[in-house]
């Protein structure tokens, strides 16, 4: 980046980081229509002929610092298809694609609009409307010479916040003005569209039905690969947990980093069961992001109804009534997001077999709707690393809720169920484990309950057996 674009010191953009990570929670980001789930490809993977030049990852950007922890670039499978075709026309005639950025997680977007000045500002995105780099859908890229490996002449640098950034610009030489509208011409080609204020930033056309994402590279490089079916280690010897506690049932720990399964009862692993109110993870997620509540403390009135669980006779909102399983404020807020959309959500993100029948009324525990342990971890992993088609403002405030426990060690986020609509009754205790180490484990625990006295087996049980395998302490 030359010195007259855009420059900050050390000592400024440590400051601006700091405030970002305070103010970061108070952020809004629009709520949104149900989107489709990131399938993120990794452009060099596609055609190994793509040059990278991540400034980014560099200090050579706008900021003066390195802002992303790999020099990578990803795009949504439609776009990333594009991209490539487009490179292999240039290739015919002696020239290749370069990238400078593609996918970028929201995160990043909100620190970029942190560091711009005001005047700057049309060249960055707001993180409030976010940006169709976190949708995965925008790419920044220019031509390079396939023989000697450089960058063709353009009017201007990448990221050089001036008038020649412009794709309409006269003022640069017969060459630069040439090459600038040859890739403008396969891009748009190929279903793109140029950024009114830069020549190197094109939007793809499906970058409306792709949600804002906060996935990390990390997270981001394992979308494309094929899937490793998980080890899965039968633990016959936790019976005794269960025989201990006085209840059958089952319980599913997976290892993130591992891909291995440690269970007990194998028959229940793939069973579907209700959910009760283990579901009122997404229900929180798709009342948030449809604009069901206006925000996680958007009060609903008691009716005055006397309930079975006193937490539950009072005014709540979803922040309290998450912890609590308030049924009627979950049943009351689906009313508002219909049923027609909450089937959209569900057929979206593939929960359980994605039932609503009896909608109106608490189907979650006494209607179709069924969820396998397994399923239930598979969801908690997606959403734990926001690979849900909902908003990353969404999810982290979920999230937030969700937390039972935070130690210097771990941080443990879980949600139970208990329906009595079936005998036996069916308990649930799902959740993960983050330990500070970077392991993440995540676990569902189903038991047969006969008995009230039976619910507080649930978390009984799994924390013991966390316990013995040193997740939690």
């Amino acid at each position: 980046m030359k010195k007259q674009y855009l420059q900050f010191t050390a000592l400024s953009f440590c400051f601006i980081l700091f405030s970002f990570a305070a103010a970061k929670a108070q952020v809004k980001l629009p709520q949104e229509p149900n989107k489709r789930e990131a399938d993120l490809l990794e452009l060099v993977k596609l055609d190994k002929t793509i040059k990278l030049d991540i400034r980014y990852a560099r200090t050579d950007n706008f900021v003066g610092k390195v802002v992303y922890p790999q020099a990578r670039a990803f795009l949504q499978r439609p776009a990333a298809e594009a991209v490539v075709r487009v490179h292999r026309e240039l290739k015919k005639k002696g020239l290749g694609i370069v990238i400078f950025d593609g996918y970028r997680p929201w995160s990043i977007t909100k620190l970029f609009w942190e560091v711009t000045p005001d005047d700057k500002r049309k060249f960055v995105a707001n993180p409030k409307t976010g940006s169709r780099h976190n949708r995965g859908c925008a790419v920044d890229l220019s031509i390079y010479d396939l023989k000697t490996g450089k960058l063709v002449p353009m009017p201007s640098d990448f990221d050089e916040f001036t008038e020649r950034a412009s794709p309409d610009y006269k003022g640069g030489s017969e060459e630069e003005t040439r090459n600038r509208d040859l890739l403008r011409k396969l891009m748009e080609t190929e279903g793109f569209t140029v950024n009114a204020n830069e020549w190197w930033h094109f939007d793809f056309k499906d970058w409306q039905s792709y949600a804002i994402y906060d996935i990390s590279f990390d997270d981001a490089g394992t979308l494309d690969d094929k899937p490793k079916k998980p080890k899965i280690e039968e633990r016959k010897d936790y019976k005794k947990f269960f025989d201990d506690a006085g209840v059958t049932g089952g319980i599913y720990v997976y290892d993130l980093k591992k891909n291995i399964y440690t269970i007990y009862d194998r028959k229940r692993m793939d069973t579907g069961f209700v959910p009760a109110s283990t579901s009122k993870i997404i229900h929180s997620l798709i009342f948030l992001d449809s604009g069901a509540v206006a925000d996680e403390n958007e009060t609903l009135k008691w009716d005055g109804t006397r309930r079975s669980v006193e937490a539950w006779n009072k005014d709540h909102s979803l922040r309290t009534a998450l912890p609590v399983s308030a049924v009627w404020f979950y049943t009351e807020v689906s009313k508002r997001v219909g049923q027609e959309r909450m089937q959209k959500y569900y057929d979206s993100v593939g929960y359980g077999n994605r039932s609503t029948n009896g909608f109106g009324t608490d189907y979650w525990n006494n209607g179709n709707l069924r969820v396998t342990p397994r399923e239930q971890i598979e969801f908690l992993v997606k959403f734990h690393q926001n690979r849900l088609p909902f908003s990353p403002q969404v999810i982290s405030i979920v999230k937030d809720i969700m937390t039972e426990e935070k130690t210097g060690k771990y941080v443990l986020r879980a949600k139970t169920g208990w329906s009595d609509s079936f005998t036996p009754q069916v308990g649930w205790w799902v959740g993960y484990v983050e330990r500070a180490s970077g392991e993440v484990y995540f676990f569902a625990t189903e038991i047969d309950i006969k008995k009230d006295e039976d619910a507080a087996k649930r978390k009984e049980i799994t924390r013991n057996i966390l316990k013995s395998l040193n997740i939690l302490e």
